[in-house]
């Protein structure tokens, strides 16, 4: 049952068998719209399970900010969107605001996990149980944890690294020194933005330890350069209009939209470099193994080769 109608499962339920296959960005929106419903709903949930972090990166933005913001005018904020959000969800007692905030983090690796799974089956157009966001996020609970912690982490590091540079340049201090952290930093964040497009699709797909998602991404990071360079743009344009733009577009898409559509893009996008040096590699090791011959690239991929995932999420 959906949070907002009753779904009804069936295999490409508003296509004909015989109907012509559309392709990339034709495939993308006909998909999204077709399951429109589960995605605006998915995106509600991560949107609760993640606020608190959000919240915290609201806060802390402008307390860094405080005295740069008093110089540009009085009441002027960032992500005045967020803020009015904070403001609706101000009721919550504040003893629970950091209890709440660690359940976030812990929780936000494994959820990602569940998510990336629909996702990943929507984009190969499997089905997928709404269930599925908790219960994958069990089964992966483990490497979700570690990938949720390594993001924030990264984040974290990267972000803070970039505007520690920049704020010591300003004030003279070894300014080459300065300058090449902040360079340094920058690089280093983007080239894990385009490793994390990988790093829990290969999780919630294959058996591999974390050091072998870890290498394996590094090297999608090259392999796939042009739909990593695609999927950050989108989810760079994603950002921007939600919360640069307008605070009643903060309000709306963010709750809402921002979260599944983002994901889901990177998902589609880059789902198919995983497919190409991963998946198929695998089967047609099997198929060779078993006397089958070729295999198919749409064959039951999660079920034909014991490097893959289990139907049940196994490992």
């Amino acid at each position: 049952m959906s949070l907002f109608r009753p779904y009804v499962y069936k295999n490409r339920p508003d296509l004909l068998d015989n109907a012509p296959v559309k392709k990339g960005f034709f495939r993308f929106f006909e998909l999204y719209f077709r399951k429109f419903w589960r995605f605006l709903t998915l995106n509600l949930w991560y949107f609760l399970i993640t606020l608190p972090m959000v919240l915290y990166v609201f806060y802390a933005l402008n307390g860094y900010y405080a005295e740069k913001l008093q110089e540009i005018g009085e009441g002027v904020i960032l992500l005045a969107g967020v803020g009015f959000i904070a403001n609706v969800v101000s009721f919550v007692p504040r003893f629970l605001n950091v209890p709440l905030l660690v359940v976030s983090v812990l929780v936000y690796g494994p959820i990602t996990m569940g998510l990336t799974y629909i996702f990943r089956n929507f984009a190969r157009e499997e089905h997928a149980w709404m269930s599925d966001l908790w219960s994958r996020a069990w089964s992966n609970a483990k490497q979700g944890l570690f990938f949720g912690i390594m993001d924030i982490l990264v984040l974290f590091l990267c972000i803070g690294g970039m505007i520690g540079g920049y704020a010591e340049a300003g004030k003279n201090v070894s300014y080459a020194l300065s300058v090449i952290r902040s360079v340094v930093c920058g690089i280093a964040l983007v080239i894990w933005l385009f490793m994390r497009h990988y790093t829990y699709l290969m999780a919630v797909t294959v058996n591999l330890n974390v050091f072998m998602i870890l290498k394996n991404a590094w090297l999608f990071v090259i392999l796939g350069f042009g739909r990593n360079v695609l999927s950050f743009a989108v989810t760079l344009a994603c950002v921007v209009v939600t919360f640069l733009l307008a605070p009643l577009l903060t309000i709306i898409l963010l709750p809402l939209f921002f979260y599944s559509f983002s994901w889901f893009c990177t998902v589609f996008t880059c789902y198919p470099i995983i497919k190409k040096y991963i998946i198929v590699p695998a089967l047609e090791a099997q198929a060779q193994a078993e006397g089958n011959g070729d295999v198919k690239p749409d064959q039951g991929l999660a079920e034909t080769s014991e490097e893959l995932k289990t139907e049940d999420g196994e490992e």
